[in-house]
């Protein structure tokens, strides 16, 4: 072995063992060489014991070239990649991890796996915008230099493919009670391949960052959130507070009617009024921090849950839903027996009632033919008698509110007396 073979760090042992040598060995020469090295005495007189043996091999390091143990083989980290690239990039770093372990029983470490990806420029949905910034500034470093090949070339294209902006928001502080305060919002997305376009409605606590509803509509509207209340009301009770954005959904006002009139209640504030929930809404997107980084994450982690189980209609979505989040919030909420003991979530009424109180009224008024239209459909007012349903007659003109409850049950209330309404079949059976 010749002394250019050596390392930089062996170079100097060596060298420094030399030196020390040529100066006599001396205490003095001892000292400084120990010094220089930043080593005791008794190793510094083994790399002389080493020079004078003439066999530079000696200090060099005997695994050099060696490749570690824990080393993944070539074809495991170029899976890896690959599963990335094709199928996982939406998912973070951490959560394909489990990925791989659940589903291709291929145990990885966060290190092992940050380092494979990041080799091969990609980049965490979940990394700071510094990181991305860099990894940007590297990758355009790459693309500039000339012969690139061609395997090398895709790979920087799906890279920039994959870097987007980050979303930053500020931190406030949370709030002090599970329960307190739970923000709601909706995402839309295109969450299974094939399919338009989604909103999953979502509930998130303040306090804990419990995810306490979600549920999956075509749009934004009153039913996806009645169903996330009904949730919440199922599993936690009645809380405190939603903070939500100025939808008019939760908030309707003219604009020609006076300020009094601002608090003017929708279906939804309705419902939150006979349950006691105070409603907050807010035109910043930083108001609501908490589940705007809910939303980011879930639309990270649920389109790769439904591609793992084969989901693809909204309705197994939705039951899928109610599994899931147990599942989340044992991995990422902060709740504790504490927050349980001290919780503002009241106890939900009964089912009954809380198929009522989710209702949808609308006011109609009785046609000449006895009925009433509702959704390009007409019904008839029924009365409930022992022995069955008996239609009940109203003169034209006649005022009435259609109910439609939350389990989907249309009633009538004319007169202030409740009416069950049969709808009036298009054409004979």
């Amino acid at each position: 072995m010749e002394y250019k073979e050596l390392t930089p760090n062996e170079q100097m042992k060596y060298s420094t063992a030399k030196e020390v040598i040529d100066l006599g060995c001396t205490d003095t020469a001892i000292r400084r060489g120990k010094t220089k090295l930043g080593c005791t005495r008794k190793t510094l007189l083994k790399f002389i014991r080493w020079y004078e043996s003439g066999d530079i091999s000696l200090f060099s390091h005997h695994n050099k070239g060696h490749k570690p143990v824990t080393t993944k083989p070539e074809e495991t980290r170029k899976l890896v990649r690959q599963l990335y690239k094709d199928k996982y990039s939406t998912a973070s770093f951490t959560h394909f991890a489990e990925i791989l372990r659940d589903d291709y029983n291929i145990s990885i470490s966060d290190g092992t796996l940050h380092s494979i990806l990041k080799g091969a420029f990609f980049v965490s949905p979940c990394s700071k915008k510094a990181t991305k910034r860099n990894m940007e500034k590297k990758l355009r470093q790459v693309a500039r230099k000339e012969n690139l090949s061609k395997a090398e070339s895709d790979d920087v294209n799906a890279a920039f493919c994959m870097l987007d902006d980050a979303d930053a928001h500020p931190r406030r502080p949370r709030s002090k009670y599970f329960g307190e305060m739970v923000q709601m919002d909706a995402s839309e997305k295109v969450w299974v391949p094939g399919a338009r376009k989604w909103h999953l409605h979502v509930a998130i606590d303040d306090a804990t960052s419990e995810v306490v509803g979600a549920w999956f509509d075509l749009q934004e509207t009153l039913k996806g959130y009645f169903c996330v209340l009904y949730m919440i009301l199922m599993l936690h009770g009645i809380p405190s507070l939603f903070r939500t954005d100025r939808r008019t959904v939760f908030e309707y006002s003219l604009l020609s009617k006076p300020d009094e009139e601002k608090d003017t209640f929708t279906q939804f504030s309705a419902a939150c009024n006979t349950l006691g929930i105070g409603i907050e809404t807010t035109s910043i997107p930083q108001g609501k921090a908490r589940v705007e980084r809910l939303n980011r994450t879930l639309q990270g982690r649920i389109p790769v849950e439904l591609l793992r189980r084969g989901i693809t209609t909204m309705e197994e979505a939705n039951a899928f839903l109610w599994e899931y989040l147990p599942t989340f919030n044992a991995q990422f909420s902060l709740k504790d027996d504490k927050d349980l003991a001290t919780s503002t979530f009241l106890e939900a009424p009964p089912e009954t009632d809380i198929n009522a109180i989710l209702a949808v009224v609308s006011n109609r008024v009785i046609d000449a033919g006895h009925s009433i239209q509702y959704h390009n459909s007409y019904y008839i007012p029924h009365i409930q008698y022992p022995n069955g349903l008996r239609p009940k007659y109203f003169q034209r003109g006649t005022k009435a509110l259609v109910i439609s409850a939350f389990d989907g049950t249309l009633l009538a209330n004319i007169k202030e007396e409740i009416y069950i309404l049969n709808e009036i079949e298009k054409r004979s059976a």
